[in-house]
């Protein structure tokens, strides 16, 4: 069962101003007085129109796939398998800006395990109540506080 990630409308604008900010600036050279060689420029297109794709596809292309053994959070080159038997922990989030998370919007879910990198995940699965049930049913040993 694959969720695909919530996508709210104060991380949309996140998103538009970040990818605004790196045009800007991987841009602004063809706009000085001076001209631009073309090996800077091709140099700069190399850099800033993937860094812009990859921003896009983060966005969305986020998912979270509940396997046999373990939950599977991917976004594009970023992913984690989570064995559902070191799950210790779920309760919802609201803090989509620090940690390590792959969630587009303010309503997630903190997943705490000891086999992620930082002890825990924060992600935002589209239809939270369905996921969460789903999740209940295959890491029932975990704490849900709050939900």
């Amino acid at each position: 069962m694959t969720f695909k990630s919530k996508i709210d409308l104060s991380f949309s604008i996140m998103m538009i101003i970040c990818i605004a900010a790196v045009a800007a600036a991987g841009f602004s050279p063809f706009f000085l007085d001076n001209p631009v060689p073309l090996s800077a420029a091709v140099i700069i297109f190399v850099i800033i129109i993937p860094i812009i794709l990859l921003l896009i596809l983060m966005t969305f292309n986020t998912r979270y796939t509940f396997h046999d053994d373990y939950l599977h959070a991917k976004s594009v080159i970023f992913g984690s398998k989570i064995p559902y038997r070191d799950i210790s922990k779920v309760h919802p989030t609201s803090n989509f800006i620090s940690g390590y998370r792959m969630m587009t919007s303010k309503d997630g879910i903190e997943i705490h395990s000891r086999s992620i990198a930082f002890g825990s995940l924060r992600i935002s699965p589209e239809n939270k109540s369905l996921f969460i049930e789903e999740l209940k049913k295959r890491a029932p040993h975990a704490d849900y506080q709050d939900i």
